[in-house]
């Protein structure tokens, strides 16, 4: 049985998602050192590390987008959203692992 939207979060959720996938199918359309200038540009964040750069991808995800409560995290199958109890996980493309781990550098 489906559970039932809890909160105001949860009914939130449809545009968030909306919005994100956009984001993500935006971002997937460039080439990684393409990538590495987008996330550089939108996240004003440093990328000298894995972790440094996987911070500055979820920024440059959830670009100019209200989460709602919902919590951005990296999974081995894309971008992970999370509120409470609940989670799901948005694919992403092979760039945001490639430019995670160092080799879309600009």
């Amino acid at each position: 049985m489906p559970t039932l939207p809890r909160d105001l979060e949860d009914l939130r959720l449809a545009p968030v998602l909306l919005s994100l996938d956009a984001q993500i199918e935006d971002l997937a359309r460039l080439v990684t050192s393409e990538l590495a200038a987008r996330v550089t540009l939108e996240s004003g964040m440093l990328d000298r590390t894995p972790t440094e750069r996987e911070k500055a991808l979820l920024e440059s995800v959830r670009h100019c987008i209200g989460l709602h409560g919902w919590h951005l995290t990296r999974d081995p199958r894309g971008v992970r959203l999370t509120h409470g109890a609940h989670t799901l996980v948005l694919g992403a493309p092979a760039s945001f692992e490639e430019y995670v781990g160092g080799s879309a550098q600009v």
